[in-house]
């Protein structure tokens, strides 16, 4: 998947002290659609929830083109705060959603921000109960944007710049980070395109001759994670193919992992 843009990421505020605040990179389950219409087309991915031991699960599924099959990839989301309209549900499903679309890569470069302080002006009150000062923004309707970011060869962010509604800059990097220099790989690389191929073929043979799979077991967490492996290495057919051959012999149960 393609790194977000800084239009596509959005910012909150997080925690706030006495110096500043602490700010939290996200994104919307708006950008999740778009970026999975845009990589794989409206018409060939789709979503699909289910409830397991009261906790929502979200899968999002893409079609193989090859074999017409579907291809899952599932994860649980958390419930928002409640409201007075009861919106910690939707919360839930959003939330659900957008965990599901990190599964199939989509900002998963988020988690790569630094810490992110923001020397803003805040005001605080002492807690009768605790003795303790709590803090909030002192304009409490003070917004962020990320108004600059890049990433390095890994697609870790490399560089940021965040500003307020005012255009003021309220945190960057202190410099670009250079791409790390890699050491030298041996020449029997496991991770070199001609290696991965040739697991691949012992892995797709493997996978002919074993029995059923069952999502809990030790050898379908090898194959799926070697799928992984594979798309992260750029082999992206292969990974498609491994996962679906997976699918076809895995034994379905009610836990949508």
């Amino acid at each position: 998947m393609r790194t977000l843009t800084k239009n596509e990421i959005e910012v909150k505020v997080k925690t706030v002290s006495e110096k500043g605040a602490v700010l939290l990179l996200y994104k919307t389950a708006r950008v999740d659609m778009a970026i999975l219409d845009e990589t794989f087309g409206s018409m060939n991915w789709q979503s699909d929830y289910k409830v397991v031991k009261d906790n929502l699960y979200c899968g999002i599924g893409v079609l193989n083109k090859d074999t017409k099959d579907w291809i899952w990839k599932w994860d649980c989301g958390i419930e928002s705060r409640p409201d007075e309209e009861g919106n910690e549900k939707k919360g839930e499903a959003s939330d659900a959603f957008k965990r599901a679309g990190f599964k199939w890569g989509i900002g998963v470069e988020l988690y790569s921000a630094p810490f992110t302080f923001a020397r803003v002006e805040t005001e605080g009150d002492k807690d009768e109960r605790t003795g303790k000062m709590k803090y909030k923004l002192k304009n409490p309707f003070q917004k962020f944007y990320v108004d600059e970011i890049t990433y390095d060869e890994n697609d870790d962010i490399a560089r940021l710049v965040i500003v307020d509604d005012k255009g003021n800059i309220v945190f960057s990097t202190a410099s670009e980070r250079q791409p790390e220099k890699k050491p030298a790989q041996p020449k029997d690389d496991k991770y070199s395109k001609e290696n991965l191929l040739k697991t691949f073929d012992s892995c797709v043979a493997a996978i002919a001759k074993h029995g059923e799979y069952a999502e809990n077991e030790s050898d379908y967490d090898r194959v799926s994670t070697f799928a992984d492996t594979l798309f992260r290495h750029g082999l992206k057919e292969e990974a498609m193919e491994v996962r679906t051959l997976l699918e076809q012999k895995t034994k379905k149960d009610n836990i949508p992992y």
